[in-house]
């Protein structure tokens, strides 16, 4: 399919490559967009050739956040809450994406950028990047789940204050915050994303996935639930011609081949 807004290309046949393509305004998410991730991402959940995704942005930022053309065209409420529920769209699509995500953070994520980059499951910036939950700048509210995301990420009292000054967090702070993984020099940004996302691509992917799963499921499930959902998951893993082949691997001192 071709985009208009994003690009998206699947490299040696398992990594999903998403890059954010405004960069004359800063990847800021106008409806195309939207609209256009929605698409991408439920073609690369579709795509079994596909084992993680990367998402980043052209340019010298990531994502702005939210295209304010866009929302000063919404004349009326109906209007407006169409472009909430559209932003919001392709963050829940991105919440229930079954295969790893890595954001590649090049530059500044803002606003809706922000619920962006914590909605992906591994987080890598460069020395460059900066994290702006700044919706109070504009007199406006978090939207597009960063709100839900933030506190559960740095806690509570943390997410107030950043929410409420709008300031723009470096990235060594962001790491500091546990909101990046890990913090790279702008140069090896590419480098370090992709041996990440070949690793993860070679690996065994029911067990990748069943992980990816179990995680999200332990922010609701009590610890009886939990640990119900890992035996049923377990019993699974180990059903897997991936886990005889780990084993036996393992016990002959050789890396595994995993399918």
């Amino acid at each position: 399919m071709v985009y208009k807004t994003i690009t998206y290309e699947v490299k040696d046949g398992k990594i999903g490559a998403l890059t954010l393509n405004r960069p004359s305004d800063f990847n800021a998410i106008n409806r195309e967009m939207a609209l256009e991730l929605v698409s991408v991402l439920q073609e690369a959940e579709r795509d079994e050739g596909v084992r993680v995704l990367i998402i980043t942005g052209a340019g010298k930022a990531f994502c702005a956040g939210g295209d304010l053309a866009w929302l000063m065209q919404a004349d009326d409420n109906i209007k407006k809450r169409a472009i909430v529920d559209k932003a919001g769209a392709f963050i829940t699509e991105l919440d229930r994406f079954s295969k790893p995500v890595i954001a590649a953070v090049n530059g500044v994520a803002a606003g809706a950028g922000t619920a962006l980059v914590l909605g992906s499951d591994i987080i890598i910036a460069s020395d460059k990047a900066k994290f702006a939950p700044n919706f109070v700048n504009i007199a406006a509210v978090p939207d597009s789940g960063a709100s839900w995301y933030l506190p559960r990420k740095i806690g509570y009292h943390k997410a107030m204050e950043l929410m409420l000054t709008g300031r723009m967090v470096e990235a060594g702070e962001a790491y500091k915050l546990n909101i990046f993984n890990q913090v790279v020099p702008e140069d090896n940004l590419r480098e370090e994303v992709y041996s990440l996302a070949a690793r993860l691509a070679n690996g065994p992917q029911r067990a990748v996935k069943y992980i990816k799963k179990m995680l999200k499921l332990s922010s609701q499930n009590d610890l009886a639930a939990q640990m119900e959902t890992e035996a049923s998951l377990q019993l699974m893993a180990w059903s897997d011609d991936d886990f005889k082949e780990g084993v036996n691997a393992f016990l002959a001192k050789r890396n595994p081949q995993f399918q």
